[in-house]
C-alpha cells in the first residue's frame, strides 16, 4: 500500500528550498553527520529513538508514494508523487552542495502542477493536525479509514492553490496580528494577552492565548476573511488545549463567509469582525 509522507523542506530557508525541490524534481533531507544514511550504527540509533524513526520513514519511502514540501509557517509548498526510492546521497545540485542547502540524502519526485503553497488549514482537520509538529522533520501521515486513494482524491478535488487574493490576506492577518499585538483590550475590556504565537500542544500555535478578566483562557486566531474550515482549525485548538476549563475560542477576521457563521454558532466560537471598531457577530 502507497503511503503519504510530510517533508520539512529545510529548517533555516524552507521557502527557497522548496522552490529548488521543485526545479530538482526531488525531496530532501540533510543529516550528513550521521554519514552514509543506510549505515546501521545499532547503538546509535538505540540512544537516539526519534532520529532512528524518522531515519526509516526516509529509507521506507517508495514509488508511487505521495510527499507533502513542508515549508513551514503552516504551508504546504508543493505535492508530489516518488518516482524512485532513495538511492544514496547527492551532492551534483544546489540541494546536495555545501554551497547550496547541503542536503544530500535525495529521493526523486515528480511534482504535481497543481495543488501548490496552499496553507495547511484546506486539508481535512484530521490530515491537518498531523503536520507542523516541533522536532520533525519526517512524519508518515496516518491515513485512517480513508486510506490513500480516497485522501490523495481530497488533496486534489479540494485544495485550492495560493493565488495573489490569498498573499493579500496574509498581508490582512499579519496586519490584524500586530495591531492586535498592542491593543487586545479593542475585542473585549480586560483581555490581557499571555502568549503570541506560542505551543498551546504537540501541534497547535493560536495567534494569542490571552485571559479574559474572570480568569479564562481565551484562544484568538486571526484572518483575513474567516472561512468554514477556520472554525475548524480554532475548534481543533480548543480540543488540544489542557486546562481544567474549556477555552473560550475566538476568530478575529475583517469579514466572515456565511459558512463560517454558521459553523460557529453551531460550535460556540466567538466572531470577531474588525472595521477598526470591533464588534461581535456571533
Amino acid at each position: 500500500m502507497s503511503n503519504i509522507h510530510a517533508i520539512v523542506t529545510h529548517h533555516r530557508r524552507p521557502d527557497e528550498a522548496a522552490e529548488a525541490w521543485k526545479r530538482e524534481g526531488v525531496c530532501a533531507v540533510g543529516w550528513s553527520w550521521y554519514g552514509p544514511l543506510r549505515r546501521n550504527r545499532s547503538k546509535y540509533l538505540r540512544d537516539n529513538p526519534s532520529f532512528a524513526k524518522e531515519r526509516q520513514l526516509f529509507l521506507s519511502i517508495r514509488k508511487g508514494d505521495v510527499v507533502l514540501a513542508y515549508s513551514k509557517r503552516k504551508t504546504i509548498a508543493y505535492v508530489g508523487t516518488v518516482v524512485n526510492r532513495f538511492t544514496g546521497p547527492r551532492n551534483d545540485n544546489e540541494i546536495g552542495r555545501e554551497d547550496g542547502f547541503g542536503y544530500k540524502n535525495q529521493i526523486k519526485v515528480e511534482w504535481w502542477p497543481e495543488p501548490h503553497h496552499f496553507d495547511r488549514s484546506q486539508l481535512p482537520v484530521w490530515l491537518a493536525g498531523q503536520l507542523g509538529k516541533r522536532g520533525k522533520t519526517v512524519i508518515r501521515l496516518d491515513l485512517g479509514k480513508d486510506g490513500f486513494d480516497r485522501t490523495v482524491g481530497m488533496i486534489k478535488q479540494y485544495v485550492r492553490s495560493r493565488s495573489a487574493l490569498d498573499e493579500f490576506e496574509d498581508l490582512a492577518k499579519a496586519g490584524l496580528r500586530k495591531y492586535m499585538n498592542r491593543r487586545i483590550d479593542k475585542i473585549e475590556a480586560g483581555l490581557k494577552i499571555l502568549k503570541a504565537e506560542s505551543f498551546t500542544s504537540d501541534i497547535d500555535r493560536p495567534d494569542f492565548t490571552a485571559v479574559d478578566r474572570n480568569g479564562r483562557i481565551v484562544l484568538i486566531e486571526c484572518k483575513g476573511k474567516g472561512y468554514g474550515g477556520d472554525c475548524e482549525q480554532i475548534e481543533s485548538y480548543g480540543k488540544h488545549y489542557r486546562a481544567e476549563k474549556k477555552p473560550r475560542l475566538v476568530l478575529l477576521a475583517f469579514d466572515f463567509d456565511p459558512r463560517c457563521k454558521k459553523v460557529a454558532r453551531s460550535k460556540g466560537i466567538e466572531l470577531v469582525e474588525c472595521d477598526l471598531n470591533f464588534e461581535k457577530v456571533s
